[in-house]
């Protein structure tokens, strides 16, 4: 019977980890309330959805659902200038990346304490948006295909959680981790066969399966585990880790992504403190590493040892991410019985170089610093209703010489802003 249940929970997850539009606000968007705090929760859980950043604080959050949604604004252009090619006219100017500007990402989680024989543990299951970004430009670039540039990457995250108390003030949790990525490609064609149509040696290593192909889907499974406790009263530490996943491949891609269409997920570790300065200020701050140099279709540069390897192959172009350092710091105020207000800063260097923002055309990623506020409205001890704004900052990336030569040199210039509204409605039983 529980093998059922557990079933039917993964089926219902995925299904609507499929259906979602998600949010590049953050690196993991879920928890609206967590989020007005700059989603500084990995000591500090406010709600069941806190198993997307550490499962050990499920055990505290009590037994709850939660429902979420927003509206993500997300806008973003390119320049490109000082190309020489015989298509400089063409190729030189300014690019609106965005066409596609809103998103509509959902989740949800759900959490049920237990005492048993003297143990406190908890069971859970969460569905979030651990990555997302679009691009889809309204004209194309003419040195790379012949059709509009666009990527649109997705990565969905469906957790079972589990939690146990030990020592009364500390808990550990696990999550287990279903991950699915959906990925699509379009306007590279110049690059779809094994000869580059300009003085470079290879294409791509598998022609017919870089650009063009519609969304492939790949997934895989991984863990996060996680540490909370209180180390002094109302001081809490929360320390979480999760390893690489290892994905199956995006064979429709297999050709465009580096290390033969294979797109794991990066290895990533947290830590958090939170302490309560007043009996209704709490103040906290996290700070989350992500390695993506481990991950070659991300990790690589676009030339390898000054050469263009075909795309697809173990060295070929990658987008030059470096690793991130995310920092967080958000405070909670209980003004009332029924009224708390929340405010946060976020501040991650973003991944792309300025040697490598030619290729990331296709990312635009570039914001580094988010503000957000939120609140939550209590209707009584069950029903809650939370809210959310978050304003990423512009910014730009000035490339340098990040056009390689064969294409006639130049630089690509890169910039984006963000902005999210969030709802939550959380029921407590």
């Amino acid at each position: 019977m529980k093998l059922r249940i557990l079933n039917l929970l993964a089926c219902v997850g995925t299904t609507a980890a499929l259906c979602l539009q998600s949010s590049p606000a953050e690196a993991v968007f879920a928890s609206i309330k967590s989020t007005g705090m700059a989603a500084t929760c990995i000591s500090y859980p406010l709600d069941s959805l806190v198993g997307a950043y550490n499962p050990a604080g499920m055990i505290d959050v009590g037994d709850r659902f939660d429902v979420e949604a927003a509206w993500v604004r997300d806008t973003g252009r390119a320049h490109i200038h000082g190309n020489h090619s015989p298509f400089a006219a063409l190729v030189n100017g300014s690019y609106n990346g965005m066409r596609t500007k809103d998103a509509y990402p959902v989740g949800f989680g759900f959490n049920k304490v237990f005492n048993r024989c003297g143990w406190e543990y908890s069971a859970g299951l969460v569905v979030y948006n651990r990555n997302f970004q679009k691009t889809t430009y309204t004209k194309p670039f003419i040195l790379l295909g012949t059709s509009n540039l666009g990527l649109e990457y997705l990565n969905e995250t469906v957790s079972p959680c589990f939690a146990v108390k030990f020592l009364e003030r500390h808990s550990f949790g696990i999550s287990v981790n279903y991950q699915v990525e959906r990925i699509k490609v379009n306007g590279i064609e110049n690059f779809d066969h094994s000869e580059l149509p300009i003085p470079l040696p290879q294409g791509s290593r598998s022609p017919g399966h870089v650009t063009n192909r519609g969304y492939n889907y790949a997934t895989g499974w991984g863990v996060t585990l996680g540490y909370r406790g209180e180390v002094y009263n109302g001081l809490f530490v929360g320390v979480t880790y999760q390893p690489e996943t290892s994905m199956s491949r995006l064979n429709k891609y297999k050709g465009f992504l580096a290390n033969h269409g294979r797109l794991n997920i990066p290895r990533k570790i947290g830590a958090g403190i939170s302490y309560r300065v007043m009996p209704c200020v709490v103040v906290a701050f996290d700070v989350e590493h992500i390695q993506w140099n481990k991950i070659r279709a991300l990790h690589n540069n676009l030339l390898h040892d000054g050469l263009v390897k075909p795309l697809g192959s173990k060295h070929g172009p990658g987008f030059g991410f470096r690793n991130q350092l995310y920092y967080r710091v958000g405070a909670d105020w209980q003004v009332n019985e029924c009224i708390s207000a929340r405010i946060g800063f976020r501040h991650a260097n973003t991944p792309i170089k300025r040697k490598q923002t030619a290729v990331n055309l296709l990312t635009l990623d570039t914001v580094e610093n988010f503000f957000t506020v939120g609140g939550t409205y209590c209707l009584n001890c069950r029903h809650e209703f939370s809210a959310l704004f978050a304003y990423g900052f512009e910014k730009k990336i000035r490339g340098h010489n990040s056009i390689p030569a064969p294409f006639g040199g130049g630089n690509a210039d890169l910039k984006e802003q963000k902005y999210a509204l969030g709802l939550a409605y959380g029921f407590k039983f």
